[in-house]
């Protein structure tokens, strides 16, 4: 793309700007940009918007998610980046407490979040792009399209089963399309390879994040693993997490990691037994006792018990339950076929659903303490900073 005001400079664009270009022409009022993990959709959005603006003198753009912390953490960092681009980047026009920046020609983008009532139903604007859009409550976009003029663009990857945004896509003025990684020229192949293996680890994420499709509901969390005769000599062991339990289940399981690879062993899954008795079993099983184990933390005279035993019992800072499950699915996961209590929970856990039967962001809290001993040893052991993958 080459800018009017700059002939020399020339910016390299992906086809969501070419289909943005086509929605204007169209005269349509909404776009709904649709897609996978790194398909370039926020980016080159902003690249398009830029070069809208700088066409039209003092018109005012609106860039909003749904909290502050993740539109710092993403939209506003490629904003910079694409001023950059352009060499209009000016650090004294950068307003980062009142939350604008002011181009060469007048025009005004400003920014805020659905955590901000002030700036949701604040003053109205010439055109919106609501990033992330269906972390939006219907709510908010209604306060958000009722104070817009002209254009607006929406990304979102399709995470959710249901969502408002869905919904636009039937009016006669929207204008849509759908993008994945492969659309993106500019995406390095180490980022691609970690796309792609999803394939293997969670046929939900895969058909989400690389596919750019809508996930097919379930109620299950897990449904793709494999089972093995025995650990591989090679992986390495990243500890054992214990989740305690009396009338339910205390569980004790090994998990060791090879590259994107999680290789799970039941070690003890028991009833209506005391600490000493578990300390006696765990002694039978000849556990190394240097070695970590990972603890509910909820329960510290059991961890204390443990290490007066010589155990390396250590409690675990809690994570959300939702950050733990997709460090679970970010891998391969391998279950030995020794471990039928793992199986049978790997089978049975499930998403809460609301009496209209759509899926919630929070599991029955049943089928879970292998599961839990799991999440115990990856939320202290691995990079606290992984999660679902970022959308551009």
């Amino acid at each position: 793309m080459q800018i009017k005001n700059n002939p020399n400079l020339k910016i390299k664009t992906s086809v969501v700007f070419g289909h943005l270009l086509k929605a204007e022409e169209q005269g349509k009022k909404i776009v709904c940009l649709q897609g996978g993990s790194r398909s370039g959709k926020t980016f080159n959005t902003l690249i398009w918007w830029i070069q809208k603006l700088l066409k039209e003198d003092k018109k005012t753009l609106s860039i909003f998610r749904k909290t502050l912390p993740s539109l710092k953490n993403s939209v506003l960092k490629d904003l910079v980046s694409v001023l950059e681009l352009y060499e209009i980047y000016d650090p004294l026009k950068w307003h980062k407490q009142e939350g604008w920046y002011e181009l060469p020609n007048g025009s005004i983008i400003n920014w805020g979040s659905a955590d901000e009532p002030q700036k949701l139903r604040g003053s109205k604007r010439d055109y919106l792009f609501c990033n992330e859009a269906n972390e939006l409550d219907l709510e908010d976009w209604r306060q958000l399209i009722m104070r817009t003029e002209g254009m607006v663009t929406l990304d979102f990857n399709p995470s959710e089963i249901t969502s408002w945004v869905y919904d636009l896509e039937h009016r006669d003025d929207c204008y849509f399309f759908k993008t994945t990684w492969r659309d993106n020229p500019f995406l390095p192949q180490s980022l691609i390879d970690e796309i792609e293996r999803l394939k293997d680890t969670d046929e939900q994420y895969y058909r989400i994040y690389s596919l750019g499709e809508k996930g097919i509901p379930t109620t299950l969390v897990f449904n793709k693993w494999n089972m093995i005769d025995q650990i591989p000599p090679e992986s390495k062991l990243l500890g054992r997490g214990m989740d305690f339990g009396f009338n339910s289940p205390t569980a004790l399981v090994e998990v060791y990691k090879k590259d994107d690879e999680l290789y799970l062993k039941e070690l003890l899954y028991v009833r209506n037994l005391t600490m000493g008795d578990i300390v006696y079993k765990m002694n039978e099983l000849s556990i190394e006792k240097t070695d970590k184990i990972w603890c509910d933390s909820a329960l510290p005279q059991n961890i204390e018990e443990l290490r007066r035993n010589r155990y390396n019992a250590q409690g675990v800072q809690k994570q959300s339950i939702l950050a733990g499950i997709d460090k679970i699915k970010r891998h391969k996961v391998f279950i030995t076929n020794d471990s039928p209590n793992i199986l049978k929970e790997f089978s049975s856990y499930k998403w809460k659903t609301d009496r209209d039967g759509k899926i919630l962001d929070s599991m029955i809290d049943e089928h879970n303490h292998t599961i839990d001993s799991v999440r115990y040893v990856l939320d202290s052991t691995l990079n606290k900073h992984q999660g679902r993958y970022r959308v551009l």
